[in-house]
C-alpha cells in the first residue's frame, strides 16, 4: 500500500524510523512546528499540502498515486476541521494534539491531563524543532528585542512575553521511545527550575504513530474521512467526524 503522510516536525525522528521500517510505501511532507499555536494558519498549511498533492497527481508528476492520506496532527484547536479528502481516504488519529501521539494514546493523555492539568508539555521533537523557554533561547528573545526596540522596551516585551507562565505548575518531558538524549532531559528540568514548575517524566510510546504510518485505522482511535467527504469537529470523546460535502461547494 502506498500511504503520505502530511505531519508536523516534531515527529520527524520517530514518524521517519516507523516510515523506514513500514512494509507500505510511505512518504512523508513535513510541516514547521508551532502551527497549532495559529489555527487558521495550520490549516491553511494542510490545504495548501493536498492542493499540491492532488496537482501533481492530476499532472502526472507523481510516479504513483497514494491510496491513503495520513495526517500527523491532532484536533488541534479545530486546524484540522474542514480539510476534505479529494479520490482517496484522508486518516486523521483522534486526539486533541500532538501530545497524545506522543504518548501513544488520548486516553494516556487525558489521565496525564487529570494528574497535573497546568502541565507545559516539551518533547525531544520540541526541541529540535521547536521554541522551548530555556535560558538560551530567553537570551537570545532579549537580544533580539534590544536590538529591534531598545533596552528599555526589551525589558517590557520581555515582562509580557512572560505572561503565560501563571497558567502553569509543572513541566512534563516526553522521553523519546527511540533513545535517550540526556541533554533535552536537562533542558527540561531547566525549565522547570527556572520557571518554579515541579518536573515530570512520561515514557513516550511508538504504538499509536505505528498504527498511524501502517494502519489498522480502527474508528476508536482513528477517523477514516471517505472521499467526497471533509473533516468536522465532533464535539465529544471523538474529536473529530467525516461529513458528505455540498454538491453546491
Amino acid at each position: 500500500m502506498r500511504i503520505h503522510v502530511i505531519a508536523c516536525q516534531v515527529f520527524f525522528r520517530p514518524l521517519s524510523w516507523l516510515a523506514a521500517r513500514s512494509a507500505h510505501t510511505v512518504s512523508i511532507s513535513w510541516l514547521p512546528q508551532g502551527l497549532h499555536d495559529t489555527p487558521s494558519r495550520l490549516n491553511q498549511m494542510l490545504r495548501q499540502e493536498l492542493d499540491r498533492l492532488e496537482e501533481q497527481q492530476e499532472k502526472r508528476i507523481l510516479k504513483h498515486r497514494p491510496q491513503a492520506i495520513v495526517l500527523g496532527y491532532g484536533l488541534c484547536s479545530n486546524g484540522v476541521v474542514g480539510l476534505e479528502a479529494g479520490e482517496v481516504p484522508l486518516i486523521a488519529p483522534r486526539t486533541d494534539d500532538c501530545i497524545g501521539l506522543l504518548l501513544g494514546s488520548q486516553a494516556r493523555y487525558l489521565e496525564a491531563f487529570a494528574r497535573h492539568p497546568g502541565t507545559y508539555w516539551v518533547s525531544d521533537g520540541w526541541m529540535e524543532y521547536g521554541y522551548v523557554p530555556t535560558r538560551e533561547a530567553l537570551e537570545q528573545r532579549r537580544r533580539d528585542y534590544v536590538e529591534q526596540y531598545g533596552e528599555e522596551n526589551a525589558d517590557f516585551l520581555m515582562e509580557q512575553d512572560q505572561q503565560w507562565r501563571k497558567h502553569y505548575t509543572t513541566v512534563a518531558y516526553i522521553d523519546s521511545p527511540l533513545g535517550a538524549r540526556p541533554e533535552f532531559r536537562e533542558a527540561a528540568r531547566q525549565i522547570g527550575e527556572d520557571q518554579g514548575w515541579s518536573l515530570v517524566e512520561y515514557p513516550g510510546e511508538l504504538g499509536l504513530l505505528e498504527r498511524l504510518v501502517n494502519g489498522p485505522w480502527e474508528d476508536e482511535e482513528f477517523l477514516v474521512c471517505p472521499p467526497g467527504h471533509r473533516i468536522i469537529a465532533s464535539n465529544d470523546e471523538r474529536k473529530i467526524a467525516a461529513e458528505p460535502r455540498k454538491r453546491s461547494e
